[in-house]
């Protein structure tokens, strides 16, 4: 199905929908913007349709998942942040208390940095959807790319030398509906990533002994 069907389907949505895309467009940013969510928003209907999930706790979650990213005046860790912002946001689209809690859980648990493991098959969705948004294949290497290099400064060595950020024991993918979308991309990605570091310190090392100076 389409996004507009749930939209339709669940009245809550449609309205959480247009105040998380308003709040995204007076606070715009580089790499997680709104497309970012559109592009989130269509995998997590693809899995959550082959996995039977609850379709309007999921969207809600993907639709916030990056919402604290938004604040940086709070000066928390965006799952902190979205977790505490998240609220005012579903309250105002009618969404129920007992929702709420799942929402927030999956906002807390998405992605390998999260502060949660996940717990129920939304968050499951939601980790996998960011997973596959930015872990998966060379489209995901480059958003990681783009990602660090444009918004946090870094350089190629930092890159490089960035650390998976997994918090504990995860799985790379929890459905199998993901796994079945992104376990070639993973290997790729997997691939990619130690060749450019055996290249990059192949190289570093050659240009070190002509130049000991030399510092990327």
């Amino acid at each position: 199905m389409q996004l507009d069907f749930y939209l339709t389907k669940y009245p809550e949505l449609q309205v959480l929908y247009t105040s998380v895309e308003q709040d995204y467009a007076e606070r715009s940013l580089i790499h997680h913007n709104w497309q970012h969510n559109l592009r989130d928003l269509a995998r997590g209907i693809l899995i959550s349709e082959a996995e039977r999930a609850n379709m309007k706790i999921v969207l809600a979650a993907i639709l916030l998942h990056d919402i604290g990213r938004l604040h940086p005046e709070m000066g928390q860790d965006h799952y902190v942040a979205g977790a505490a912002i998240a609220p005012s946001f579903l309250i105002k689209s009618g969404f129920t208390e007992q929702e709420i809690e799942e929402i927030c859980h999956c906002i807390r648990a998405h992605g390998p940095r999260g502060i949660e493991e996940p717990s129920t098959l939304s968050a499951k969705i939601c980790f996998d959807v960011d997973v596959l948004s930015c872990s998966v294949g060379f489209a995901g290497v480059a958003r990681v790319f783009d990602y660090f290099m444009r918004e946090e400064g870094m350089s190629v060595k930092q890159m490089v030398e960035l650390p998976s950020g997994r918090r504990g024991i995860r799985q790379d993918l929890y459905t199998k509906t993901a796994r079945c979308m992104g376990a070639r991309g993973l290997k790729k990605a997997t691939n990619f990533w130690q060749e450019l570091q055996q290249e990059f310190y192949k190289e570093e090392s050659i240009v070190k002994e002509i130049i000991p100076i030399y510092e990327e």
